[in-house]
């Protein structure tokens, strides 16, 4: 299968500090792909990386979207092959849920459909009721789906997603894994998530980046993550390894 997505020894560093060490993976079109690893490690270094969210930084090797180095991406065409939805800490911006949405559609060229696309990303994170609500008036579960609404409203090919789930209850969670799962298995996009829940790779299938201190401690299929002693050694952790009850697949608990 042909990479939309292609590391190759990429290595990034900002201030003298190597964040990301000799990193490469591949990722084709319609593949679900997981990091995970300790605080530090470089998930959502890597995640911005894909963005191009690092322009001072000193990078080595290359980052391939779908075969052309990505700082060869004009910013507007890199923003509708990548949607991007951060974590919903830190800097709040001074609009409402409707107007981020809106924010997030100046990469495309054709406007006409601009009022659909925004109640279809407000109907599917569950935002229709708040989408004129200030976004420093909400939760930071709220918050976050507003900035998922907004990447899913950029209808790009492929989503970049920094622990959506890191504000959400676990009805909300399970409801943000579901869409997730939907989008990526029924609709082929692309979707690259960060995430400290050790168990979500097992719950979305698909492909696992494990990071330890900026290097790659594993990349491949995501039940192969919970062999061995691969959690172990990046967490410097104990586990208990276990069958989920209802439907067998691994999970972990930490001890």
């Amino acid at each position: 299968m042909t990479a939309v997505i292609e590391a190759q020894n990429f290595s990034l560093a900002i201030d003298g500090h190597w964040l990301l060490r000799d990193i490469s993976f591949s990722l084709a079109k319609g593949q679900y792909l997981s990091v995970v690893g300790p605080n530090g490690a470089g998930k959502s270094t890597l995640i911005k990386a894909l963005l191009r969210l690092h322009e001072k930084a000193l990078i080595k090797g290359a980052i391939l979207l779908n075969g052309r180095n990505l700082f060869d991406y004009p910013r507007k065409e890199l923003a509708r092959a990548i949607g991007y939805a951060p974590q919903a800490g830190g800097f709040i911006p001074p609009y409402s849920v409707r107007e981020l949405i809106a924010l997030s559609r100046y990469p495309r060229p054709d406007r006409l459909k601009d009022e659909s696309v925004i109640a279809k990303a407000l109907n599917l994170t569950d935002l229709s009721a708040l989408a004129d609500r200030p976004l420093n008036s909400l939760s930071g579960g709220e918050r976050q789906k507003a900035y998922l609404a907004a990447a899913l409203a950029q209808e790009t090919p492929i989503l970049a997603l920094d622990e959506p789930a890191a504000f959400l209850d676990p009805k909300h969670a399970f409801a943000l894994d579901q869409l997730l799962r939907n989008l990526n298995q029924n609709q082929g996009l692309t979707v690259v998530t960060v995430t400290h829940d050790l168990n979500h790779p097992s719950f979305s299938g698909g492909l696992v980046l494990v990071l330890r201190e900026g290097r790659l401690k594993y990349f491949g299929e995501a039940p192969a993550l919970f062999s061995g002693r691969i959690l172990e050694e990046t967490f410097d952790h104990r586990f208990v390894h276990l069958a989920h009850p209802l439907d067998g697949r691994p999970v972990v608990l930490a001890q």
